[in-house]
């Protein structure tokens, strides 16, 4: 079975309950070619189909699987955006937010989460800001929500 069919046999419930096309990125030109997304999610098939989906979209990706790993990627490369899940094992993607404004003030940090009940009123924030991808989301969702994201003023405050 191939990338796309794992991904809609797993996510076949996307909220619009569209086919997920994985051929053709309409993405902005502004934010491809050398932009670099640091992908934060202690699941291991959201981090390899997220890092499969930027990569199409011609965006370089690097992946952590907990905050600390994240943080210490931040140390050894440039990142131009985090996108970081909310809800991980000993973790979450605010107080990883959080360590990373301590570290690198202004650093775009935006949130995916699958786990946080939508009518949760940080959650709303969030997603009424943009900064929040749900999911399940299919490939042109996340290119759609990275691009908007980095012309977004609040995605640098997010947490």
């Amino acid at each position: 079975m191939g990338f796309s069919g794992i991904f809609l046999g797993n996510f076949r419930n996307n909220k619009d309950h569209e086919p997920i096309n994985m051929k053709a990125p309409k993405v902005y030109p502004e934010f491809q070619h050398g932009q670099t997304v640091l992908v934060v999610d202690d699941d291991p098939f959201i981090l390899r189909y997220v890092e499969r989906a930027l990569s199409m979209a011609q965006y370089n990706v690097r992946t952590a699987n907990s905050g600390d790993k994240a943080l210490a990627v931040l140390n050894e490369q440039q990142i131009d955006i985090v996108l970081t899940d909310i809800v991980m094992g000993n973790s979450d993607g605010f107080h990883l937010a959080a360590r990373i404004e301590e570290r690198n003030s202004g650093l775009p940090v935006v949130f995916m989460t699958g786990a946080v009940p939508e009518t949760d009123q940080h959650d709303q924030e969030l997603c009424q800001a943009g900064l929040l991808l749900r999911k399940p989301f299919g490939p042109q969702q996340l290119w759609d929500f990275l691009a908007g994201a980095v012309r977004n003023p609040a995605c640098s405050h997010a947490a």
